[in-house]
């Protein structure tokens, strides 16, 4: 009985002593706090989409480092657990993961640093995990130009997948660690790694790299500082592989303590430090990465006289639209962002109804100071604030000159029915209209009543502030013939016209030819759109602006339309300066 209460008392006071301490109440500045450190070494974080993943000595790891995951949800942490489903957590003296999932092949790759149990020295090397959908593979060592007998670890991939960064002691480098880079091969492998050189490596241990998504490098070091602690190094990118200008971060990113494990999520560095303040040992941080960015607009208006008044929009990398600002007179504005994020900009000036002008920007990340980024809208010139329509109304009836409108339609079945026309030999030209002309005529209708639209919505533009009030309407149309011959006998039968705007002089019983009669399919489609405008307000005060002009063309002669096609009008409505 005493052995055992011996036994029992051993095992609480082993225990008590495993005890992870509680996180004082006021900790440092960036501390993430009790949620995820503990009085253990809680470091090397990295973050893959939105997981937070770092190495702990914490008492689940039973004397050895294991890996956990913090699900990162509206910018807080979940409680750590162990990720079961890694491979990883199986090997001694782990670093944290690095992920890449291959878009092209769906594959997802696992890399990470580890003691090899296969070699005598007992080194870490860099391993690889796939997963294809079934799982992670066993891991194995990554080629033998990588993992070497010497010391390899803290794997990094870039966002794309093409280049591998790790840290290794082997012979021919620089310091006690440098950094190397190998580059993806058109096959899958890795090429024959390469010190990063002078520019990056110093003659003390540099480790843990990262390349952020907007290209920079960020890496520990024991080489930038007056002391033998590590500080977080930013190196700023010159061409894919090299970067430049490595230079020591600010405090509160570094102290003269050591921090190491740099990682991004969004605009916070993440990192591993020991500095006085924590939970106990290694804990991890957070720190906003850069300084904030303002966004100011400003619309030019290229001397146009167009009004800039009209309406900005900002829309996320998914064409989600964030926000909407008025824009005021002086065509300036200020819109809200984040840094490191993807938008587009949209501009719609009220005067250009059917322009919208665009930008796409990144948001820049200074860690040194705040950013202004400045866009700028030119409006096109005045001449190109409206286009040109133009409308086609076909299927006149056969030898007739009047739109084959539903109202025009009947009026021409009653000239037949009461034998006005059809009988005599000068008007056999036009063709009894069938019920073919029925489905016809309401596509015409439908066609009139478009134009009527554009003309009077081409009025109340010109009418606006938009304009300076100079600008008129050109309406042209251009009428066609039947692709056939006239008899010698056709006639027009109808009233006599003499309107002197087009000096167009046109008796009863003037021979019909196919010239005459485009002209009058011309002519009849202006007197049409006429009685239809007249009874418009907008119109009768803006019709002394709109010249009209008709033109008849005889007969189409281009390939490849049908006979409904070539007798038509067509119209064409223009804005003259």
């Amino acid at each position: 009985m005493k052995i055992k209460i011996f036994f029992f008392l051993l095992t609480m006071i082993f225990i008590s002593c495993k005890s992870i301490p509680p996180c004082p109440e006021e900790l440092e500045i960036g501390n993430l706090g009790k949620t995820i450190n503990t009085g253990m070494d809680d470091h090397l974080p990295v973050v893959y989409g939105d997981t937070l993943y770092f190495t702990s000595t914490r008492e689940e790891s039973d004397d050895n480092e294991l890996v956990f995951m913090s699900l990162i949800i509206d910018g807080k942490f979940t409680y750590p657990v162990i990720d079961k489903s890694l491979p990883i957590n199986k090997f001694q003296k782990i670093s944290s993961p690095a992920f890449f999932l291959n878009k092209q092949t769906g594959v997802q790759e696992l890399y990470f640093a580890a003691i090899n149990p296969k070699t005598k020295k007992g080194n870490r090397d860099i391993f690889v995990s796939l997963d294809s959908g079934n799982g992670w593979s066993n891991p194995v060592p990554v080629a033998y130009k990588i993992s070497t007998e010497n010391y390899e670890s803290h794997p990094s991939l870039s966002s794309d997948g093409s280049i591998l960064l790790f840290s290794s002691d082997r012979t021919g480098g620089i310091g006690d660690v440098d950094l190397y880079i190998s580059l993806r091969q058109n096959d899958g492998s890795w090429s024959e790694p390469a010190n990063l050189g002078k520019d990056i490596n110093t003659p003390k241990a540099d480790i843990a790299p990262l390349i952020a998504p907007d290209g920079y490098l960020y890496f520990a070091s024991k080489g930038f500082g007056g002391d033998s602690t590590y500080d977080i190094i930013k190196a700023e990118p010159s061409k894919k592989g090299s970067w430049q200008k490595p230079r020591k971060m600010k405090p509160p990113i570094n102290t003269k303590f050591d921090e190491s494990g740099p990682a991004i999520w969004n605009n916070m560095l993440i990192l591993s430090s020991n500095r006085k303040g924590g939970c106990g040992g290694f804990d991890i941080y957070s720190f906003d990465l850069c300084g904030p960015v303002t966004l100011e607009g400003e619309i030019l208006d290229n001397e146009s006289g167009i009004p800039l008044n009209g309406k900005v929009e900002l829309y996320d990398n998914n064409k989600n639209k964030l926000y909407e600002q008025e824009i005021s007179e002086d065509g300036k504005f200020t819109l809200p962002v984040e840094v490191l994020k993807t938008y587009t900009i949209k501009y719609n000036n009220y005067c250009l109804p059917n322009t919208t002008l665009e930008q796409d920007i990144t948001t820049p990340c200074n860690d040194t100071s705040s950013v202004k980024l400045q866009v700028i809208f030119t409006l096109p010139e005045e001449q190109n604030m409206f286009h040109t329509e133009e409308f086609v109304v076909p299927f006149f009836v056969t030898g007739y000159y009047k739109p084959n409108t539903s109202d025009n339609l009947d009026g021409l079945r009653m000239k037949f029915a009461y034998n006005i026309i059809g009988v005599a030999d000068s008007t056999k030209y036009i063709e009894f209209p069938g019920p073919q002309y029925d489905v016809y005529s309401a596509q015409v209708d439908e066609g009139i009543d478009n134009v009527i639209e554009n003309i009077l919505k081409t009025i109340e533009q010109l009418s606006g502030p938009c304009t300076s009030g100079k600008n008129d309407i050109t309406i042209h149309i251009t009428g066609y013939a039947d692709p056939r011959m006239l008899s010698e006998f056709s006639r027009y039968f109808e009233d006599d016209i003499d309107d002197e705007d087009f000096a167009l002089h046109i008796n009863r019983g003037d021979i019909m030819t196919n010239e005459l009669l485009s002209t009058l399919r011309a002519y009849n489609t202006y007197v049409l759109l006429l009685s239809k405008l007249e009874d418009s307000e907008e119109f009768q005060n803006f019709q002394d602006r709109i010249k009209w002009e008709i033109e008849g063309k005889g007969i189409d002669e281009k390939p490849d339309l049908s006979n409904e096609m070539r007798r038509r009008v067509d119209i064409k409505i223009s804005i003259n300066k």
